[in-house]
């Protein structure tokens, strides 16, 4: 257990530094290339990105992630994976081409079209990326990953810059992202030489697995875009603009700061789902870690939305801020099941999240349509609150049920980090009611501080009074050691 527990942290810190430097890459292309393109280019190509989105979630396979799970794959495993992911992105051609013409016609814009075209190319160079990539994870070494999706950000920057620069463009955005595609294939075989070829030798069982994440995928895109539908159908695209840009920034905080963390758990689970005693410990450790991570920056966010948005955005978007402080706490709170889908996925448990997924849906769409009929954006906001704590229950009650680990005891694995954000709470909103005549960028350097002093401190001194037990608060320490002792430099 001690080594998955080093190479986890080692593919933590990997994984963490690699989102920031993609994230500040990703950042800076945006600021360049809106210098260079109008708004229009980058509506034009987002409307097509959005249909992408929609279909791959639709026809998604997993077959990474059932390689993952798989306990000694086969040649003929990665040759057939390979295969199906070659339909796969044959499909998502044929349907972009396909989808190409009516959406131009329906937007009255025939630039659609091509657009369309280049992103089914797109998909069909995606899928001869090299199947045995998958070895990497398999083997929790994560350093070559992160290089591949550094040069494949780097390269699509250069290419998509140069391209504005040039013809001031919205080509710019697709040609840069096509070249984002083919560097990242041409690095899979560089990092790991494999020639691949036809097979469906093993597609039962590849499928197996991954027939109901390609069910659960596409039920949960449908599902998590419900609530942009019908708000965009019911109260129009003003109140569809706040609400969309309030739930991006709300899930920014929370989804940087856990990512490298829940991306280690998939193939930790799988390796471990013979030994139900060390998965057990593994998952509790996960969630506790996970909370613990998440409740800081998401209520902490939730906690200063209002001067923040105020301040970068201006008061014309007071309803985005609304939308941060509610969707903050509850992407904070979401925390305690976010290990729950890579634990099914480790066990090949898919069908059940499958059946979670289409449960959730009878129990979300309700909800959403009465909040938006009952109260406009502030009913959807409580139905999003509701229906946030009805699905962490759905969620932890599976976790009982695959591993055995009470509802009770995954809560208690957690009580320091909730009193500790409690505490927080109280801290930053108590000094936020003293200075609210004060300006924005004062009230937030306040807070912000504020708010890190109350939550570990208030952790700490629990930690210490518990005896300190094994936790976050030993993890974080951990980890700190490791990158004290330069241990990241080689990973495993």
């Amino acid at each position: 257990m001690e080594g998955v527990r080093k190479q986890l942290s080692v593919g933590a810190i990997w994984t963490a530094g690699g989102r920031v430097v993609s994230n500040l890459l990703g950042v800076a292309s945006m600021l360049a290339l809106a210098r260079l393109l109008s708004p229009a280019d980058f509506g034009l190509v987002t409307l097509a990105t959005i249909v992408l989105s929609i279909i791959a979630a639709i026809t998604e396979l997993s077959l990474s992630s059932a390689l993952i799970q798989h306990k000694s794959p086969q040649r003929e495993d990665y040759n057939t994976a390979w295969t199906l992911n070659m339909l796969r992105a044959a499909a998502i051609a044929v349907l972009l081409v396909s989808a190409g013409y009516p959406v131009a016609w329906a937007y009255q814009d025939d630039r659609l079209i091509g657009i369309f075209f280049a992103l089914g190319g797109g998909a069909l160079i995606s899928g001869l990326v090299n199947p045995r990539l998958v070895d990497f994870r398999r083997r929790l070494s994560f350093h070559q990953e992160i290089f591949i999706e550094l040069i494949n950000r780097v390269v699509g920057v250069v290419v998509a810059v140069v391209i504005a620069l040039i013809f001031r463009s919205y080509w710019a955005l697709v040609i840069g992202t096509l070249a984002s595609q083919v560097a990242g294939v041409i690095m899979s075989y560089v990092l790991l030489p494999y020639l691949p070829r036809i097979s469906f030798a093993h597609w039962r069982n590849l499928f197996s697995f991954s027939g109901w994440m390609a069910l659960s995928s596409g039920l949960n895109e449908f599902n998590w875009r419900a609530d942009q539908l019908a708000l965009g159908a019911m109260l129009g695209a003003g109140p569809l603009g706040q609400y969309t840009v309030g739930d991006k920034l709300a899930s920014l905080p929370v989804r940087e700061t856990t990512a490298p963390i829940a991306g280690l758990l998939f193939p930790v689970f799988a390796r471990l789902q013979d030994d139900p005693e060390r998965l057990r410990h593994a998952f509790l450790r996960s969630q506790g870690l996970l909370v613990a991570a998440a409740l800081p920056v998401g209520i902490g966010f939730a906690l200063v939305a209002e001067p923040f948005v105020s301040m970068v955005l201006g008061p014309a978007w007071s309803s985005a801020a609304l939308v941060a402080q509610v969707l903050g706490a509850v992407f904070a709170i979401i925390a305690f099941k976010m290990p729950v889908t890579p634990l099914a996925m480790g066990l090949g448990c898919t069908r059940s999240l499958f059946q979670l997924d289409l449960v959730f849906i009878f129990v979300r769409f309700p909800l959403i349509f009465v909040g938006l009929v009952w109260g406009g954006l502030v009913g959807l906001l409580y139905a999003r609150c509701i229906s946030a704590a009805i699905g962490i229950l759905m969620y932890v009650f599976l976790a009982r049920r695959l591993t055995g680990v009470s509802v009770r005891a995954q809560l208690l694995a957690c009580w320091r980090s909730i009193v500790a954000a409690l505490v927080m709470a109280g801290c930053v909103w108590g000094v936020g009611h003293m200075i609210t005549d004060r300006s924005e960028s004062l009230q937030l350097a306040i807070m912000i501080p504020i708010g890190g002093i109350g939550y570990f401190g208030a952790s700490f001194v629990l930690w210490l009074a518990s005896g300190k037990p094994a936790g976050p608060e030993r993890e974080a320490l951990d980890l700190l050691q490791f990158v004290r002792r330069g241990e990241f430099r080689t990973p495993a």
